[in-house]
């Protein structure tokens, strides 16, 4: 009788945990779509437990976006292109970029990419 609890508890992690996630991409700095699913205008993102909130959202032209590390890991910020790569990021540690450039940029935790693909995020960059 345990082993089918376990079963449902397992796939409803699994079910969750893939929520809001994206795992496809434009390349080259694309994804995103031009912001068609980015509701959040916040220059603030936090990382913890395992996804960057909001993970995605959009800015205008020039600004510097801060992201601090409230999870329970080292962690990165690093764009999918070139752009950023923040390097590691201790615990309450911060890292910020500013985007002089307009387009989508998505970007993800290196650290943990295989084990959370989910672990990724979006900025887009107004005119």
């Amino acid at each position: 009788m345990r082993l089918p609890v376990r079963l449902f508890v397992s796939a409803f992690i699994f079910a969750a945990s893939a929520c809001g996630s994206s795992t496809s991409s434009s390349g080259g700095g694309g994804g995103g779509g031009g912001g068609g699913g980015c509701t959040s205008t916040s220059s603030q993102i936090t990382i913890a437990d395992f996804n960057f909130a909001p993970s995605c959202t959009t800015v205008p032209l020039n600004t510097t976006v801060t992201w601090t590390n409230n999870g329970p890991a080292t962690h990165t910020t690093t764009s999918d292109g070139t752009g950023w790569d923040s390097g590691q990021l201790a615990v309450n540690a911060t890292y910020q970029h500013q985007f002089t450039t307009a387009g989508s940029f998505p970007y993800h935790c290196t650290n943990h990419t295989y084990l959370y693909p989910g672990f990724v995020g979006t900025i887009v960059v107004t005119p």
